[in-house]
């Protein structure tokens, strides 16, 4: 099965309507010039407005746009890709970032007594680079961090929602794979890990969004995030799931957590009460509310039941996703002042542990609509396993 038959790409006018987008962002900060950072690993900033993205795994290969107020934007990439990313954007003009980022810096304050330039990207610009923009700045300019283009690609368009829906289809095969091949016990971690991430790309997935995790027994209770290992998956057990992948550039990402074979009445609990928790934290999820109160509703499940929420750093129930399977905007947590807009995509997820014992957790990625989240993944919640 695959998905080459479904429109996905995203068309030249969207991408010039993105940059009227941020030019206009650009205007209500007072910014002469917006600077915009990827890496390999975060490459969404860089994509969402030049279609490019640099490469993953090899010598550090980032790329940087550069958009004046006024005037055609720049695409940097690292100086042998020059002929590939000019292939792959829209944008007419395509350089070598490290033997011209400077030069056009330095072009762009010609006659200008002071410039303001913002800076996108900035929480991973390598310093290679940013000392590079430093030393580019005349003593009158100014550089200063911004959030537009995190900002600006947080909200999708019907077009990226479409890839976003065929990436979560494809973790759901992946899933599903894992509970077929349990059918047969005697199974490692690693070993159903491996060929649930071949059925995804065998399916139609393009590479994966991030470390795939099968987490069973004792290691599902232990460890926040933890690589499949060579334990054998045992009745009893239970596994924590979390699986993703990228289609056309766009991630999914979906966790579950699983009663393989009968299990005690604690674990049931544990699973029950993570999903109770999930089920009710999304059901509050609205367009116009605080990153915060989106954290409400789930953590008075879990205050109620007595478990602890083992949430990621930095965040409580969600973490905003696009592109790039972990995105900046929005924020949702205690803490969190972020608004939610509507066709914004988080994963929303709660994490249950009990180190030695069990863990659990429950997500999906879902888009804020109009009147709540739409689900972009959709394996059944409930997965008490082969427990005949």
């Amino acid at each position: 099965m695959g998905f080459e038959d479904v429109l996905q790409e995203i068309p030249v006018t969207e991408y010039k309507e993105r940059l009227q987008k941020a030019r206009v962002k650009m205007e209500a900060e007072g910014l002469d010039g917006l600077l915009v950072y990827s890496d390999s690993y975060r490459m969404s900033n860089v994509r969402w407005l030049a279609n490019y993205r640099a490469f993953d795994g090899v010598f550090p290969y980032p790329a940087m746009v550069f958009i004046p107020l006024d005037g055609e934007p720049t695409l940097f990439a690292e100086g042998s890709l020059v002929s590939y990313a000019a292939d792959e954007t829209w944008f007419s003009d395509v350089r070598g970032i490290r033997q011209e980022l400077g030069n056009v810096l330095k072009d762009f304050q010609k006659g200008r007594n002071s410039a303001k330039i913002g800076l996108s990207g900035s929480k991973y610009c390598a310093l290679e680079f940013y000392e590079t923009i430093r030393d580019s700045l005349n003593p009158t300019s100014v550089l200063q961090k911004t959030n537009i283009i995190e900002y600006l690609k947080s909200i999708k368009s019907e077009t990226e929602i479409r890839n976003m829906k065929v990436a979560g289809r494809l973790a759901d095969m992946g899933i599903e794979k894992i509970h077929e091949l349990l059918a047969t016990e005697r199974l490692t971690e690693r070993e159903v890990t491996r060929q649930a991430m071949a059925h995804m790309f065998a399916s139609g997935a393009d590479t994966v969004s991030f470390d795939m995790m099968v987490q069973s027994g004792p290691n599902s209770g232990d460890y926040f995030l933890a690589r499949p290992r060579d334990r054998e998956i045992v009745k009893g057990d239970t596994i924590l799931i979390d699986i993703g992948c990228r289609y056309n550039g766009y991630s999914s990402d979906m966790a579950r957590g699983v009663a393989y074979g009968k299990v005690d009445a604690e674990k049931q609990r544990l699973l029950d009460t993570c999903l109770e928790a999930w089920r009710a934290g999304m059901s509050a999820l609205r367009p116009g509310m605080t990153g915060a109160e989106a954290d409400v509703a789930a953590n008075e499940v879990l205050k109620r039941e007595g478990y602890p929420h083992m949430a990621g750093e930095g965040r409580g129930c969600a973490h905003s996703t696009g592109m790039d399977p972990e995105e900046e905007i929005p924020v949702v947590g205690p803490d969190s002042q972020d608004i939610l807009v509507e066709n914004q995509t988080i994963a929303f997820e709660i994490t249950l542990l009990i180190p030695g014992y069990a863990g659990t957790r429950v997500e999906d990625t879902v888009v804020i609509r109009k009147d709540g989240p739409e689900s972009l993944t959709n394996h059944p919640y409930v997965c008490n396993w082969y427990q005949d």
